[in-house]
């Protein structure tokens, strides 16, 4: 496999750029892509992306299936995954965006396919269907902009797979299409996203479309961790499918009229009494914990405060004192540099320090004292309500600049309830054993108390 960062010489670039030229004069919304843009996108696509510029000029010409799950979520007025947008795509086909840089997650799973790929057929004993890969590949739907990139379409062997089992004697292998995916994490209980079975969806709507019969759809993820395949059987539903047509047809039609859709905003929560209505147990099954956490680390405090005091300000210079039944208790050298440096002098200090970073005060206050002024270094810090104000003229997507940071405050008599519950349980001072050989509290009831003595 070539390699993806192999530098092309100024000949190889002028002539991926002229194959692009001719892909893009062809676009259906050519007329629609200011000159200068075209002209800009080009350049920027062949420097970063080189021969793989002519795939990403193609992808203008409709949606793929890495895309449709994004477009899909976008007209129901729901954020996709990763930040994508209906608003970066259409901007995309209109030649006023330029594809993302290949990051590494795009290049493991471009260099990867091919493994990917032999460790499938090796688990399953499945071969790839090379003439349905190349129909699935070069096919043109009945939506003009429909187009697909298959990973795979692969014969398995029937038997192998609950879904095939059932006609495995009257069909020994059965056709599947497969997405190869190589997430940076698999985990085996997590479910399938909804994008990925878009993206599924869109293949099997092209599939039916050129004669091509499938018996099934899978998810294989590459887990790297324990070097495996985590594969998942898809079902796609007819009610997908014309999601995804919906979908499509919505976002080549703004694409046509150059028209960009807005990005998607995180909704701002109307009803607050419909949230309590509904949370409020939960609420207080959280806040009886936290105040509880909050008052049991107070008291773990104390009580660390008294063992230490235990020591007699003698040190454990290394040693470690079991405590059975509770732990163990050690300690770490923790050096006063300030004292160190009052105290001794500069060559003595010399010879014991070790390079760890810069002290920014001392740094200050040496430019202060060459008369430097300190006000350029002074670090700027963004106004959140600015940019908000500002994020539809800049053109950016305000909720992939901002994350909600949830505070939950716990009220003021729950504390002190909770404060009670430790003190009661958690003591600072053990109450004293009884002593069981001791007469109970009230067989002294009935004689009187000596008075106190008077002064």
């Amino acid at each position: 496999m070539e390699e993806l960062d192999r530098q092309l010489s100024a000949d190889e670039k002028a002539a991926v750029a002229a194959k692009v030229w001719t892909l893009v004069n062809a676009l259906p919304q050519r007329d629609l892509i200011e000159e200068s843009d075209a002209r800009q996108w080009i350049s920027r696509v062949v420097e970063l992306h080189g021969e793989q510029a002519i795939w990403h000029a193609i992808r203008l010409n409709g949606f793929g299936g890495s895309e449709i799950g994004v477009l899909v979520r976008n007209q129901h007025g729901v954020r996709a995954d990763h930040m994508a947008s209906a608003h970066d795509i259409v901007l995309g086909k209109l030649m006023r965006k330029v594809p993302d840089e290949t990051n590494e997650h795009m290049t493991r799973g471009h260099e990867n396919e091919d493994r990917h790929a032999s460790m499938f057929y090796r688990k399953y004993g499945a071969h790839r269907d090379l003439p349905a890969f190349e129909t699935l590949k070069a096919a043109q739907g009945s939506l003009p902009w429909m187009r697909y990139s298959p990973d795979e379409v692969a014969q398995l062997p029937s038997r192998m797979l609950a879904a095939t089992r059932p006609m495995a004697a009257e069909r020994a292998m059965s056709r599947w299409l497969i997405d190869y995916k190589a997430p940076s994490r698999v985990e085996d209980d997590a479910e399938i996203h909804f994008q990925y079975g878009c993206q599924l969806a869109q293949g099997a709507i092209l599939c039916e479309e050129q004669g091509v019969e499938l018996h099934g759809l899978m998810l294989s993820q590459f887990d790297w961790a324990n070097w495996r395949l985590k594969d998942d059987v898809v079902e796609v539903s007819e009610e997908l499918k014309q999601l995804v047509r919906n979908a499509g047809n919505w976002a080549w039609d703004c694409v046509m009229h150059n028209v960009v859709p807005p990005y998607i905003r995180t909704p701002v929560l109307a009803d607050s009494e419909g949230f309590v209505a509904k949370h409020v147990e939960l609420a207080e099954r959280m806040a009886n914990v936290s105040a509880l956490a909050k008052a049991a680390d107070d008291r773990a405090k104390e009580l660390r405060a008294e063992l230490i005091l235990g020591l007699d300000g003698r040190k454990l210079d290394g040693h470690k004192i079991v405590l059975p039944g509770a732990g163990a208790l050690t300690s770490n050298l923790k050096i006063d540099a300030e004292k160190v440096q009052a105290d001794l002098t500069p060559e003595q200090v010399a010879k014991v320090v070790k390079k760890d970073g810069y002290d920014e005060k001392r740094m200050a206050a040496h430019l202060k004292s060459l008369g430097v002024d300190l006000k350029q270094f002074k670090a700027d810090k963004i106004d959140s309500d600015k940019l908000a104000e500002h994020a539809d003229e800049f053109g950016i997507d305000l909720d992939a600049y901002m994350a909600e940071q949830h505070v939950f405050r716990i009220d003021k008599p729950l504390k002190e309830e909770m404060e009670r519950y430790v003190d009661t349980h958690f003591p600072l001072v053990a109450l004293p054993q009884a002593d069981p050989e001791a007469p109970a509290a009230d067989e002294f009831a009935e004689e009187p108390m000596a008075e106190a003595p008077r002064g």
